[in-house]
């Protein structure tokens, strides 16, 4: 039996009730919302983490280079103080041999004057000669001559240092051992005489006896007390004086890169005083023949 076609009214129940007509269930923008924040919101933590830790990293490394740091100037500092040992024994050992060769002329002075009872003018007159050149050289008599002037000052900054600044304690500040081993540079260039002149102080002569050492926050130059800037002044040739000075890493060198100031200008007309108190006195020690 045939079937009557499907009239309008049925065509549109069918196709109203096909699934393949039905409309799509409704999108869940909310619920994928909520994903996409809380996985960006891990994302951001996660960031938040890895630029802590790349801090405290950073902090770290710093730390182990200020170390590194610390022990490398801790070294090159030991290095100075035995170089500066070795230069003050050297020293000792000039002012010895020349404290002997002082006295072996002196005695054969003393020896000459025994032999000949009665001296000529001429003997005299040598005799007076030598005498004064011992005094010159032992530091008892003013001295006039060319030479050099060295200027050292305290850094204007010294006083802003940190401990947590890489510099060691007493940067930028002059100290007994700065003096001392630019005056032994300038011996060692063959000054004739040197003398210390601190602020406001009067120049103190520089001889074999002459102590130089800090007590606390001052110098004491021959047990007196001496502040920055120091003046020192040696009697010599200024052309070999300042070239010793002025060498590669030489102790201006050192000195520059401590923070100190220090300025070297030559002098023609360099007028040192005598060492005050006289010749010293021998304590303990007692001369022999």
């Amino acid at each position: 039996m045939s079937r009557a076609p499907f009239s309008s009214v049925e065509i549109r129940n069918m196709n109203a009730s096909s699934p393949l007509s039905a409309s799509p269930p409704a999108s869940p923008a909310r619920g994928e919302t909520k994903t996409a924040r809380a996985g960006r919101s891990w994302i951001f933590s996660l960031t938040g983490v890895c630029f802590v830790f790349g801090g405290l990293l950073a902090m770290q490394m710093r730390a182990a280079q200020q170390v590194q740091a610390n022990r490398a100037r801790e070294s090159a500092g030991i290095a100075q103080a035995n170089q500066l040992a070795a230069k003050m024994k050297v020293q000792a050992d000039q002012v010895a041999a020349e404290r002997v060769k002082t006295n072996a002329e002196m005695k054969k002075l003393r020896d000459t004057l025994a032999a000949s009872g009665s001296l000529s003018a001429t003997q005299v007159a040598a005799l007076n000669a030598q005498i004064k050149d011992l005094q010159a050289a032992a530091g008892l008599t003013p001295v006039l001559g060319p030479g050099v002037r060295i200027t050292l000052s305290d850094n204007p900054d010294a006083a802003k240092v940190t401990s947590t600044m890489p510099l060691n304690e007493g940067w930028g500040l002059v100290h007994d051992y700065d003096l001392l081993q630019v005056i032994n540079e300038l011996r060692s260039a063959e000054a004739d005489a040197v003398a210390v002149k601190g602020a406001g102080a009067e120049t103190i002569r520089v001889t074999g006896f002459t102590p130089i050492r800090c007590v606390g926050p001052v110098v004491y130059i021959n047990w007196k007390p001496v502040a920055a800037p120091f003046t020192i002044e040696a009697v010599g040739d200024p052309a070999t004086l300042k070239s010793v000075l002025n060498m590669p890493n030489g102790i201006v060198d050192q000195l520059r890169g401590n923070g100190e100031g220090v300025k070297i200008e030559a002098v023609n007309n360099l007028k040192l005083p005598a060492a005050t108190g006289g010749a010293p006195k021998l304590r303990v020690a007692k001369a022999t023949s």
